[in-house]
């Protein structure tokens, strides 16, 4: 996949088999991820990814959108999220 410039790909750390996320920033400072999702730790507040990387399943469908659409990214608030 090719990403617009000031984006990256994230992989969850924790599964391979959940969707890879887009995060509005660059390999050192991967920033804001393009949907909610991207905040994959339990406070709805962090995240842990392997930057660069996709996974076993396919790119987030909403990041795509939101990131094509040149939206900004996903402030972070508290939400209940499967890991940690």
């Amino acid at each position: 996949m090719i990403l617009l410039e000031g984006y990256v790909l994230g992989q969850d750390r924790n599964d391979m088999n959940v969707v890879t996320h887009i995060y509005k920033g660059d390999f050192n400072d991967p920033g804001l991820p393009m949907c909610a999702r991207g905040w994959n730790r339990a406070n709805g507040k962090e995240y842990s990814i392997f930057r660069g990387n996709v996974g076993n399943v396919d790119v987030c469908r909403v990041c795509i959108r939101r990131m094509c659409a040149g939206k900004p990214g996903i402030k972070s608030r508290k939400r209940k999220t499967k890991w940690l």
